[in-house]
């Protein structure tokens, strides 16, 4: 039975995938040729030149097609490059007609049209050189797409059994590519990774791997369907025109793509437009659907959903010019709302300032985009505009739509459209059957589109949160939250947090239980005790939810007692009447800015203290911890919570401390589609209950090695995980218990699994010291969460055991110690791997031919992990080259040749240059005549022209040439730094 490969399991099943969904294959021979045989020519010529002539008749000719051609090569090889070729891609671009004797836009692709397109790619493996790029250095990604000649994506492939195959391709584009090939890369606009399991794809520029999305398909999750939907043409041509976003925040441009239930419901609402609108019933089961509900959880992406959408509509040629109105609720919502449109670049945007300013932007039959409070409809006349290409998208969308504004809002246009998103719709409201009958009428489930909690948390779009109840003599008392709180909220019906405020103000009773002096001393010391120990170490912050504005003032007084003053701040509406204690914390709205900003760095403060401000349209990831004082229930309580949700660097959930006993009984306090929030939020004590679970199957998965013997574990550790499926199950079983130990650290609770965890991490570490000693300290300071990095540092113990097997000496001796070795074979090949890449980096700047023998050295463990070698094979190979590496020296020595000739020397003739010796001196010249090629692109290419007619001649074919030109260059900068 043939084992699984990255080749044939990967590789060759996307190919398939490809050529079926209409992708044509281009041979190396093809490629080559359309390239004009020149491997740092990034267009396929042939191609380029034929489409743009075609789709610009009369524009672009075969007089003026190279000048064209030079024009969009000359964009800058960086983000802002890339931006550029973007817009030459959506046409927004021209060039000079000299018929017609002025600008005319320039089509590269036909985004209306994909028949006029022509679309084909190119593949790389280690025998098929389809594709490969000189630029800083060669590099070869897995497959190149190209529409009309120009190159538009790139796929990185990974074996199916290699883990974390998705963040290992992330980082080969967004780092080693970007910068050892971004003459290539300005034009790639995304990226896809493949695993033979899973696709995940993400903007190419954009060097933070949260923006890697998994692409779902809608009818199944099979490879082939997962590539017919993402890599079909038009699905690619849509992603070109409207999914690519590049937003500029801070005096800085990010660029984005949109995931997947983000470009599904921007589709589903055009659609539904696009198909209602102008339609005319003819019976009552044929009125037209000018409405929907989206329901995307807290924290998915709700607001830029709302800008693609709007955007496409307004571009949308059938919908005549339409108008958009953005509806919030929020004075807060309405300005953020303003700033992400204009960050995103959104043409014609007007902010209705006053109700007669909305009144006079639709009774003036206004064409663009509007942005409104819902407060500004009230009391507007009834058929103010009776258009019907006006659409609403109303965000938070279960609140204030049941009420008179919304009626004057419906009345004022009558045959609009109404989009309604929310995270938190409602079942039933104080009129009638709240958001799902508001705007889901016309769909069966009562949703145009739902991503839930748990798909959410499934995507990497939000952490789950663990919620734990404080000693009982912190909480509220039962009784007390019952009848002043529970039955009243639930009586009212209330949907938002300032109809809850309304409440709360009236709560006499209950507000003074919670801001008892003795009781917000006691529960200040228990927050700061907890922040220290728990959320502190961890590097992230925290929010204190009290119950009003003089609670909140009343916390910081406390909390400075046991942290310094400036761990906190208090953000709260200043009002006029305020007492002293409370303008003792006004704060004007630019330090409010400044603070809401300095909050989401590391910078202090590391505490916010709020009652209504930021619990709703504030995002900050490195909130980790709500320190919750302040009764709230239902979407209140969701919407409050969700703060903590944001995902972000080592952040693997977030957690509720609840003061209050409000989670005491989960299902009243959100009596609210529970099965959908049965994954996101979790009692702390299941989770103490799943470390347990984890030790017990990491002690099951260790017994075979009895550890209690001390002698030779270290050898028995790296024999009994050569094996790479059982490597990687282990390290997937370390890591979801290092992650539940972060959480729980330093809960009593951990006191009897402190040893056994040590010994966890002793095992991690010679896993990974002996199987990837190339990337020994970056990847264990990536892969080692705060907490358990701090463990290691107070037990010096924790390093010995790695330390035990000894490092081989490369020296002329080398075969026989092997041989004399009494290990086993698996022990001495991974003991030599890792002796010779730590040689190599010890040394390289000293040898730096060594680099070279580096790359042979991948290429035998790759080989032995795809099973095209055996261990006995791969173990000599390895020991030839640690021969040679030794002998390298005295051959330097008996040669008579400095540093710089002997690595030149010692690269031409790895790459069986003839006549390696006398070809040395040639190239020395060479390189002393060209020596400002690391810093001038221009002289770079010289010198390559240059090497390649010295070597040319040597070789014996051009990727032979290839390859040692890049050597030499590698080696040559290597030992500039």
């Amino acid at each position: 039975m043939p084992l699984l490969s990255e080749k044939r399991d990967v590789q060759d099943a996307l190919i398939n995938h490809l050529i079926a969904i209409g992708w044509e294959y281009l041979t190396p021979d093809e490629a080559l040729n359309l390239r004009g045989g020149n491997l740092r020519e990034p267009f396929l010529l042939t191609i380029a030149k034929e489409k743009l002539i075609a789709l610009n008749k009369g524009v672009v000719t075969v007089a003026n097609v190279d000048y064209v051609l030079k024009r969009l090569k000359s964009v800058r090889p960086n983000l802002e490059g890339n931006e550029e070729f973007l817009h030459h891609l959506r046409g927004h671009k021209t060039v000079y007609s000299e018929k017609e004797k002025r600008e005319r836009n320039l089509m590269l692709i036909d985004l209306d049209n994909p028949k006029n397109n022509h679309y084909s790619f190119a593949q790389n493996t280690n025998n098929i050189k389809g594709f490969p790029f000189e630029d800083r250095d060669r590099r070869e990604p897995d497959i190149v797409l190209f529409i009309n000649g120009f190159p538009i994506g790139i796929i990185e492939n990974k074996s199916p059994t290699l883990e974390e195959a998705e963040a290992e391709a992330f980082e080969q584009v967004q780092q080693l590519y970007t910068d050892r090939i971004p003459e290539l890369l300005k034009f790639i606009q995304f990226f896809a990774t493949c695993n033979g399991l899973k696709l995940h794809y993400g903007a190419t520029w954009n060097p933070d791997i949260k923006a890697l999305y998994r692409w779902k398909a809608k009818n199944g999750h099979r490879l082939e369907n997962l590539a017919k939907t993402l890599l079909n043409p038009e699905q690619v041509l849509r992603i070109l025109r409207d999914y690519l976003i590049f937003f500029r925040t801070d005096d800085q441009t990010q660029k984005f793509i949109l995931r997947p239930h983000q470009m599904r419901t921007v589709e589903y609402i055009v659609q539904r437009v696009l198909e209602n609108i102008g339609k005319t019933p003819t019976t009552l089961l044929d009125a037209p659907q000018k409405s929907g509900l989206i329901w995307h959880t807290q924290g998915s992406g709700k607001t830029l959903t709302m800008i693609i959408a709007a955007h496409k509509l307004r571009r949308a040629e059938s919908l005549q010019n339409p108008t958009i109105l953005m509806v919030v609720d929020r004075r807060e919502l309405e300005s953020q709302m303003v700033q992400n449109l204009e960050a995103f670049g959104f043409p014609n945007i007007k902010k209705a300032e006053s109700r007669e300013e909305l009144r006079q932007l639709l009774a003036s039959d206004y064409r663009g985009l509007i942005v409104t409070l819902i407060h500004k409809f009230a009391g507007i006349e009834k058929d103010l505009n009776p258009r019907s290409n006006i659409i609403l998208l109303i965000d938070e969308a279960h609140r204030s739509q049941e009420g008179e504004l919304a009626t004057y809002m419906r009345a004022a246009l009558p045959n609009a459209f109404y989009f309604g998103f929310t995270g938190t719709p409602i079942d039933r409201g104080k009129i009638g059957k709240g958001t799902f009958e508001t705007f889901g009428k016309h769909d069966p489930q009562g949703y145009l589109d739902k991503y839930g909690i748990d798909e959410s948390i499934e995507d990497g779009t939000t952490v789950p949160l663990y919620y734990t109840l404080t000693p009982s003599e912190l909480r509220l008392d039962k009784t007390t939250l019952e009848n002043e709180f529970f039955k009243v909220v639930e009586e009212a019906g209330v949907a938002s947090i300032e109809e809850l405020n309304k409440i709360l103000e009236k709560a006499e009773k209950l507000k003074a239980v919670l801001k008892a002096p003795d009781r917000v001393n006691n529960i200040a010391k228990h927050i700061a005790e907890h922040y220290r120990q728990y959320v502190e170490p961890l590097g992230f912050k925290a929010f204190v939810v009290a119950v009003d504005r003089e609670a909140c003032a009343l916390y910081k007084e406390a909390l400075n007692k046991h942290l310094p003053d400036e761990y906190s701040r208090v953000v709260y509406t200043p009002g006029h009447k305020d007492n002293e204690l409370l303008r003792r914390y006004h704060i004007s709205e630019d330090e409010e800015q400044r603070i809401r900003r300095a909050f989401r760095t590391e910078e202090l403060p590391k505490i916010l203290i709020v009652t209504e401000k930021l619990l709703t349209g504030y995002d900050a990831p490195v909130l980790y911890c709500m320190y919750l004082d302040k009764p709230l229930k239902d979407y209140t309580l969701l919407q409050a919570i969700a703060r903590v949700n944001r995902p972000y660097p080592t952040k693997k959930s977030g957690l509720i401390v609840d003061y209050i006993g409000i989670f005491e009984n989960l299902q009243r306090a959100l009596a609210f589609d529970s099965k959908d929030i049965a994954r996101g939020l979790i009692d702390l004590e299941r989770l103490k209950e799943r470390f347990a679970e984890l030790m017990a199957q990491a002690k099951k998965m260790l017994e075979p090695l009895d550890l209690e013997r001390v002698e030779g574990r270290t050898e028995r550790i790296v024999e009994h995980f050569f094996d790479v499926e059982r490597r990687n199950s282990y390290l997937r079983l370390f890591k979801e218990i290092q992650e539940a130990y972060d959480i729980l650290s330093p809960d009593p609770f951990l006191r009897d699994y402190i040893e056994d965890y040590k010994l966890l991490i002793q095992v991690y570490q010679v896993i990974y010291n002996f199987y990837n000693p190339e990337a020994e300290k970056k990847r264990v300071r990536r892969d080692i969460l705060k907490k358990t990095d701090a463990l290691i540092r107070e037990h010096v113990e924790l390093t010995s055991l790695v330390d035990t097997l000894p490092i081989y000496e490369i020296n002329r001796d080398i075969a026989s110690l092997i041989h004399a070795d009494r290990l086993s074979d698996r022990v001495k090949l991974a003991n030599l791997h890792r002796s010779i890449v730590l040689h190599i980096e010890k040394h390289q700047h000293t040898q730096p031919y060594l680099v070279s023998i580096a790359e042979r050295v991948e290429a035998i463990i790759q080989a032995l992990h795809q099973r095209q070698k055996s261990v006995e094979a791969a173990l000599e190979e390895m020991t030839r080259l640690a021969e040679a590496i030794a002998s390298s020296e005295q051959e330097q020595k008996t040669l008579g040749l400095g540093r710089e000739d002997f690595t030149v020397f010692w690269v031409l003739r790895n790459h069986d240059i003839a006549e390696a010796q006398l070809k040395c001196q040639a190239v020395r010249k060479i390189l002393d005549q060209y020596k400002e090629w690391p810093y001038n692109e221009q002289v770079e290419r010289a010198l390559r022209l240059a090497l390649y007619k010295q070597l040319g001649s040597s070789v014996s074919n051009i990727n032979a040439l290839h390859a040692a030109v890049n050597s030499l260059l590698k080696t040559q900068r290597l030992m500039l730094t």
